[in-house]
């Protein structure tokens, strides 16, 4: 029966995974949250495993087929569908825990200027650490939330992107036209991340080629060679570590030839929107106040995650000094101008802390959980905090 008012959308699209599909609508069909009115949309890509009979065992959802792939720009057609103001995107491997649909309607309802929301996304499998995510000013596919409003205002997805950092580029619009996003530790969404159809050359193309569309889009001029010089450095350690050499090389011919061509139309952020999407205001702030109750000088900074160039050059604006950068994987002595070193060469006597290498919020909570445990006594620092319902209340005035 349709919804005569709906408050949320929950726009599935999937391709030849029935069987995760299948479980995660049962997962999603026992939800018990009482304010939120939802309804779920799956906008099928184009299978060939039958994943449309699905239908006759879940009524209760709005089936679209299309009959072709169009990738991540198969959300803009359930969006398009969508009766929700607002518009949680997910993927046929991940599912809300209950209360949270509950929590997105108060949330957008308070907060007026909220575009989108990140919610944290935990891993189903134990021990449930957290997903890969984006930096604190963009959302993650597999569990982000989108006012509808101002999901249309920015135009959607991208559709040159296939896959991946489609997200990004959406998110950056939303910031140019006035709009906040936010990381919500209030809100959980579990991921299955089920390894049916993923091809790491694949993923390694589009990640670099996307990522480079994205910056010659809107990095702003002064950080445009930087933000070139990060894509290409972070995916060719991806790219080893994930076996998938071919697919980074590819990407990289595609992406500098677009870059050589001038093909991609700029529309660059400002100095403030760039500082929003990497989260960097509340991330300083963080770094100031903890320094300053620990009485920390001098800092080690734990593995190269996203947004570890940014941490470093934050570090050395609040004259904090860098012992040196800690990783696994480590090639040469020497990263972004400070000592690179193993992790196992660690030497907590040279150090008044840690500061985790990454701003993502869910990995860098991660990462501070395991070194609290390991090194007891050391301050340790995860830079990017998630906002909650307290935070909130705290840093928005009444």
């Amino acid at each position: 029966m349709p919804l005569r008012q709906c408050d949320c959308s929950l726009i599935i699209p999937t391709h030849d995974r029935r069987g995760v599909l299948d479980a995660t609508l049962s997962r999603i069909d026992t939800l018990s949250d009482r304010v939120c009115r939802f309804e779920v949309i799956v906008v099928d890509n184009g299978s060939t495993d039958g994943t449309m009979q699905l239908a006759e065992r879940h009524r209760n959802v709005r089936w679209i087929e299309l009959g072709v792939n169009l990738g991540a720009a198969a959300r803009n057609v359930g969006a398009s569908a969508a009766r929700g103001r607002i518009l949680l995107m997910l993927d046929d491997d991940s599912w809300p825990m209950d209360g949270t649909l509950d929590g997105l309607v108060g949330l957008f309802d308070r907060r007026p200027d909220l575009g989108a929301a990140a919610c944290r996304v935990r891993l189903a499998e134990p021990p449930h650490k957290h997903d890969a995510g984006g930096v604190p000013g963009i959302f993650f596919n597999c569990g982000g939330a989108v006012r509808r409003e101002a999901f249309q205002e920015a135009g959607g997805y991208p559709i040159d992107f296939d896959y991946y950092v489609e997200e990004y580029d959406l998110c950056c619009r939303l910031w140019q036209n006035g709009w906040r996003v936010e990381p919500r530790g209030d809100l959980l969404v579990w991921h299955g991340r089920v390894s049916k159809n993923r091809d790491n050359n694949r993923m390694l193309r589009l990640l670099v080629r996307n990522n480079l569309r994205l910056w010659a889009r809107y990095a702003p001029a002064d950080e445009l060679s930087d933000c070139i010089e990060m894509t290409v450095e972070r995916y060719r350690r991806v790219a080893e570590k994930e076996h998938a050499v071919a697919g980074f090389y590819a990407g990289l011919e595609e992406g500098r030839s677009e870059l050589a061509g001038h093909s991609v139309r700029r529309r660059p952020l400002s100095s403030e929107q760039f500082e929003n999407l990497f989260g960097l205001t509340a991330t300083r702030d963080a770094l100031r106040v903890w320094a300053d109750n620990h009485r920390v000088r001098t800092v080690a900074v734990w593995s190269r995650g996203k947004g570890c160039e940014q941490l470093l050059t934050l570090l050395r604006s609040l004259r904090i000094s860098v012992d040196g950068v800690y990783d696994r994987a480590v090639s040469g002595h020497s990263w972004r101008g400070v000592p690179l070193r193993r992790e196992d060469r660690f030497d907590a006597r040279s150090i008044d802390g840690i500061v985790v290498g990454s701003l993502s919020p869910g990995v860098a909570e991660d990462i501070a959980e395991e070194l609290r445990e390991r090194l007891r006594g050391v301050p340790i620092l995860s830079a990017a905090p998630w906002m909650s319902r307290e935070a909130e209340c705290l840093a928005i005035p009444a």
